[in-house]
């Protein structure tokens, strides 16, 4: 298992873990690592400007890629991840675990998936995913105008200017990776199941830190993650669920009790129902279609980049970013 390393003096200690830890066979870190594979994706490419059309093309299948079922489900993984670091809604589990037994409380969650938010500290475990997710979304935005700049920018280039031939073969081809997805990286998996991964989760939730994806990259070694995760707190505010996506929310709460339990592995089905979440799977889905249209319609080089900018990246971080206000 590759350790996770801190950029700089944040190095967490493996071993110190803070709260569970992820279990072998966990499918809610293992989902969680198809979101960071995305993530990282964005890193490699906000990293380095085009230079050919074969970093175009790269860029377009690693980002534009994603099946939208499973990047959905790995962004609401990676949200519960976040959530069940809260101590007083881990407590909460815990006492109603001690009191009732486990039993009884996996037959609340799996028969009403508002039971767990209505916990005390549901709402603040959700607000903390929220925080992560709105520090992600506006990263993607950033991306998306850099990379869509560079359809500009790219116009006074010679190989930019190339007539792409068959746009419509590679609207296809990028079909065809959309339809089966891009697998979670191994190092991001072993990095979900890493003992001080909760250390690592529940700094990226605070109010104001900066997205934990910032420094992670695809290229690199070994999975490194910002060297302070804590710097900015509170210049934004609390989290809130937009009116409407209660049922999300819901959702996010129920899967981070999973964890907190430690029963993933155990209640695979009804993790995995938990993970199911309809409007952001079609949200990205729309994306999808949407950056089909655009490479179809993409006469030479240099528009291919906006159409990853806009509907790979812009459109990633407004579906996300559809939950909270």
């Amino acid at each position: 298992m590759k350790s996770i390393r801190m950029i700089g003096t944040a190095m967490v200690a493996l071993g110190l873990a803070m709260g569970a830890s992820a279990q072998s066979g966990d499918p809610i870190s293992e989902s969680a690592a198809v979101y960071g594979t995305y993530q990282s994706d964005v890193t490699d490419v906000k990293g380095k400007p085009f230079s050919s059309a074969k970093d175009i093309d790269h860029a377009l299948n690693s980002l534009g890629g994603h099946n939208p079922d499973q990047l959905s489900k790995g962004w609401i993984s990676y949200s519960a991840l976040i959530a069940s670091q809260d101590p007083e809604y881990r407590a909460a589990v815990r006492d109603i675990e001690s009191f009732y037994g486990s039993d009884a409380l996996l037959t609340g969650l799996k028969n009403d998936v508002r039971y767990a938010r209505q916990l005390s500290g549901g709402d603040n475990a959700v607000s903390l995913s929220l925080a992560a997710t709105e520090a992600d979304s506006q990263r993607l935005s950033a991306t998306a105008a850099y990379v869509k700049e560079q359809a500009y920018s790219l116009q006074g280039s010679g190989w930019a200017k190339a007539k792409i031939g068959n746009s419509g073969a590679k609207a296809t081809r990028l079909n065809s990776i959309q339809t089966v997805g891009t697998p979670a990286r191994g190092q991001l998996i072993s990095a979900f199941s890493a003992a001080d991964i909760d250390s690592v989760l529940a700094g990226a939730g605070r109010t104001g830190a900066p997205s934990l994806w910032d420094n992670v990259s695809g290229a690199a070694d070994a999975v490194r993650f910002p060297a302070a995760v804590t710097s900015g707190l509170g210049l934004s505010k609390k989290k809130r669920v937009k009116f409407g996506k209660e049922p999300v929310a819901d959702q996010i709460a129920t899967l981070a009790a999973y964890r907190i339990l430690g029963q993933t592995a155990a209640s695979s089905s009804q993790v995995n129902s938990a993970m199911a979440e309809r409007e952001t799977r079609g949200c990205l889905n729309m994306a999808n279609l949407n950056l089909q249209q655009c490479v179809a319609a993409a006469n030479q080089q240099y528009e291919v980049p906006f159409c990853i900018g806009e509907h790979a990246l812009a459109d990633v971080g407004q579906c996300i970013g559809g939950v909270y206000q």
